[in-house]
């Protein structure tokens, strides 16, 4: 495969894609065994100067710099995919993880966007979950401690997500009426850590937030609530991590 494509791209060079399914396909190989990771970066750039339009070679080098820590420019990168794709939930995890990589060396997040927080946040609740069912399950955690309806709508989400996401943890195509669905069916191992009412209902009111930061609709006082909610849950995971 790997000869086939380097033919493709010596052949036609003036093609984007030429560059990206090659890079993609060096990307695939373990890391212990890719030669030079200079040089897949060097056909996603390639690939993206030829067409800026392109979010998937985007993607790709964000993931590449970000294993190896460049997390800033792998930071540009996923913002840059996210506008293409505003609902990619793999994005917006490497993206979450991108910024708290960034944060101070005591964990204190710096300010952060609207649309940061609200990353941010929705990563510390699926974190939550999976951590809590995992510990209370173990590895049968998704079947055992998720309700059937949400487990079909991941996996429906998923199916139609891109290429890339194939594969990815079906928690991650949740949304935050399902995370509220989830903790509720869970009530007495969630309830030691967070009130499941008031996060119910804070939970129901952040879907539509969701939709609009993500399609870039005006907001009101949504952004304040999304730091204070955000601010809150980091105090319910520093709780967690101290009993783990």
């Amino acid at each position: 495969m790997e000869k086939r494509l380097r033919w493709n791209l010596k052949r036609n060079p003036r093609d984007a894609m030429n560059y990206y399914y090659l890079g993609k396909e060096l990307m695939n190989k373990p890391l212990k065994d890719i030669d030079s990771v200079s040089e897949i970066e060097s056909l996603f750039k390639k690939s993206i100067e030829l067409a800026p339009h392109l979010w998937a070679p985007k993607i790709l080098l964000g993931e590449l710099l970000y294993k190896f820590s460049r997390y800033k420019e792998a930071e540009n990168y996923f913002r840059g995919s996210l506008k293409a794709v505003p609902d990619s939930g793999s994005v917006k995890e490497y993206l979450t993880k991108c910024i708290s990589n960034e944060s101070e060396p005591s964990g204190k997040f710096h300010e952060h966007s609207k649309r940061d927080s609200l990353y941010l946040f929705e990563n510390n609740v699926r974190e939550f979950i999976r951590f809590l069912l995992e510990a209370n399950y173990g590895g049968d955690w998704w079947r055992k401690g998720v309700p059937p309806k949400i487990r079909a709508s991941c996996a429906g989400r998923r199916e139609e997500a891109l290429d890339e996401e194939k594969h990815a943890d079906l928690l991650l195509f949740a949304d935050f009426y399902n995370y509220k669905s989830i903790i509720e069916s869970n009530k007495k191992i969630f309830a030691s850590y967070i009130d499941i009412k008031e996060w119910g209902k804070k939970l129901n009111s952040l879907e539509p937030i969701r939709n609009a930061i993500a399609h870039n609709r005006p907001l009101t006082n949504a952004p304040s609530r999304v730091r204070e909610y955000n601010q809150t849950f980091q105090k319910v995971m520093e709780k967690i991590r101290g009993r783990a």
